[in-house]
């Protein structure tokens, strides 16, 4: 974990450069921090390790690193989006973020040390131009100092599999860097697109796909001649590279249905194929179906139709008997395999004890919290990271207080300490293969009749999509 954040001279060069700083309002923002790179592997690194089951980059070699860079990021999972840059390698990306979360000066504070930027908007009730322009400004001297800049172009953050129409803003910002400096940047627009395999969930995977560069220079000379048709031209390229590092499903009234088809199919796809299920072929395979059924609603709508009707009779089977995808993976319904599981939950049970019953509070509250007290799906697993992120520690401290006074010995105290989260890691694993294991041993207690007409739904479903 730490390696990833592992600079080289150049990298240090910059961060510990005094050249580097850039006039912003009333003060000096620093484009490469020491501070951030300091905190970026024990506030980030180690904890997004934990949060996430799996986290993965794709496409880091389309990101040049002796050039301007915007990120134009797809937004679903609000601060988690933000985070997933920050636990890519030693990037220090400014990001633009809602400008009235800046009114607070300790905030306000804070994010710039987190290298955010306030951007604001009509609906905040303030003279827009006159907030922006020094972020604007700031955006340019950034990018002249080969920096990197992340924004949101789509201008909210919604969960779902689609890409939203884009704001014009990233356009501008842009075009306003390059005019600054008469046209010789070079800033490279890089799509970004952040998928998730259930984003307001925790253990879940993240995926950060990282597109082909959409290079400025190659619009300059219309924009100098035409700026209003050049920044909708360059903006329905970025939209459309957005579109090809995720799943980008089109709105329609079986929009949903595509998207849970897909991943369905495409899960299955890739086990039979015995390639490994990992974010970005999970994403791959999910891109070619979902193709599959946006040209099946358009040239045969009947088809779909029959389609959508058979998986919803097959998801209201598995609804009803709590089966989840992975209850029909073959291998899990081999005898031995069942058997060996019977003695890893035996010999694990201890473990498993211990390690419930030591991160139950820690691991609930915020569960709670976000559950009770957050409307909003997409701000769930913001708030259980950054709530976990201190409440752990705090937690785990005083246990460990407490374990040396009884026991009289602060070594003991500390090799507490150290099974803590190693105890509720193999906990949190073995109640999730638990329930995996008691999800198949229910279908194998279904009647024969009753295990074909499931089988035979699904089977339906996978095969027509496929053919």
């Amino acid at each position: 974990m730490f390696a990833r954040f592992m600079l080289a001279a150049k990298d240090l060069k910059k961060i510990f450069s005094k050249k580097d700083k850039i006039p912003f309002r009333d003060g000096k923002l620093s484009v490469w921090g020491i501070g951030y790179w300091l905190i970026q592997p024990f506030f980030v690194g180690l904890p997004y390790g934990l949060y996430y089951r799996k986290f993965q980059v794709n496409g880091w070699e389309n990101v040049p690193q002796d050039k301007p860079v915007i990120f134009a990021i797809s937004h679903r999972n609000a601060f988690m989006d933000s985070l997933a840059f920050v636990n890519i390698k030693s990037t220090q990306v400014w990001q633009l973020a809602r400008g009235d979360a800046f009114n607070n000066k300790a905030a306000e504070k804070l994010f710039y040390f987190f290298h955010m930027l306030p951007i604001w908007r009509e609906r905040d009730g303030v003279d827009t131009k006159a907030m922006n322009d020094p972020t604007f400004d700031a955006c340019a001297d950034i990018l002249a100092k080969n920096g990197q800049i992340g924004i949101y172009p789509e201008g909210n953050c919604v969960d779902e599999e689609h890409i939203r129409p884009l704001k014009k803003g990233i356009c501008r910002i842009a075009f306003l860097a390059e005019e600054r400096y008469d046209f010789e940047l070079d800033v490279h627009i890089i799509p970004v697109g952040i998928s998730y395999s259930a984003s307001e969930k925790f253990k879940k995977w993240q995926l950060v796909n990282f597109g082909k560069p959409i290079l400025l220079k190659g619009y300059s000379e219309s924009y100098k001649t035409n700026p209003a048709q050049t920044i909708n031209v360059l903006k329905d390229a970025i939209e459309m590279g957005m579109q090809q590092t995720t799943v980008h499903v089109e709105y329609s009234q079986f929009h949903q249905d595509i998207v849970e088809i897909s991943r369905m199919v495409a899960r299955e796809n890739i086990l039979k194929a015995s390639i490994k299920y990992e974010p970005i072929t999970k994403l791959q395979e999910e891109q070619i179906v979902s193709k599959k059924l946006e040209n099946l609603r358009t040239e045969n709508h009947e088809a779909l139709e029959t389609l959508v009707g058979d998986f919803h009779s097959y998801k209201q089977e598995i609804t009803q008997h709590h089966f989840k995808e992975n209850t029909f993976d073959k291998a899990k319904h081999h005898t031995l395999a069942i058997a060996f599981m019977a003695l890893y939950f035996l010999f694990f049970l201890p473990v498993f004890i211990y390690g419930f019953i030591v991160n139950y509070l820690p691991y609930s509250i915020p569960h709670w919290y976000a559950k009770n007290k957050l409307k909003q799906k997409i701000f769930w697993s913001s708030a259980q990271y950054v709530i976990g992120l201190f409440l752990f520690p705090i937690y785990y401290l005083i246990l460990t207080i407490i374990i040396s006074k009884v026991l009289g010995s602060v070594f003991s105290a500390l090799v507490f300490l150290v099974s803590f989260p190693i105890a509720g890691h193999i906990a949190f694993y073995y109640w999730y293969d638990l329930k995996k294991w008691l999800s198949v041993l229910r279908f194998k207690g279904l009647s024969a009749s009753k295990k074909d007409q499931i089988i035979a739904l699904r089977n339906r479903v996978i095969n027509s999509v496929n053919n």
